[in-house]
């Protein structure tokens, strides 16, 4: 009996262990085939020769930030449209803020207890860098800068 009870348990282990592969691999799969496509429109249109990492961002539309260097060796973010494969911006990375200067731009106006995420954004033409945080309340926050010049653009508060 003891014996039964051990390979049961066992086997329910292996099981749910199998599942949860299945159900992350499944999850990820369309966030890597749309980069695929992305990334093979990029190099096929010599916008960049290498493709160093990409970011998903969703807003008023959905996009894929792309990072790389073109072929003069100069570090670019790319922001193309998901659905289309459409460029709709290119931004060299020496004309903005790094990621860490935005999250202490962030942290030196506000009362931050963990920043949970940095990501790129672009509306109305406009790149900017979206930062999440939790606050000293646990309430979640958005602040929105300038990826040219660090300004506020504009803050969502007590989530």
């Amino acid at each position: 009996m003891l014996n039964w009870i051990k390979f049961l348990f066992l086997f329910l282990l292996a099981l749910g262990f199998t599942v949860t592969i299945i159900v992350f691999y499944q999850a990820e799969k369309p966030f890597a085939v749309s980069e695929n496509k992305v990334k093979e429109a990029i190099l096929a249109h010599n916008v960049l020769e290498k493709v160093d990492k990409m970011d998903h961002y969703h807003g008023k539309t959905s996009w894929i930030t792309v990072y790389g260097t073109d072929k003069n060796h100069h570090e670019k973010i790319i922001f193309v449209e998901e659905e289309t494969t459409k460029i709709l911006k290119a931004i060299s990375i020496k004309d903005g803020i790094t990621k860490r200067i935005a999250t202490d731009i962030v942290k030196k106006e506000k009362n931050v207890k963990k920043v949970l995420n940095a990501s790129l954004g672009l509306e109305n033409d406009t790149p900017f860098w979206e930062v999440s945080y939790l606050d000293d309340e646990d309430f979640l926050n958005y602040a929105y800068l300038n990826f040219a010049d660090g300004k506020w653009l504009k803050r969502i508060s007590k989530l």
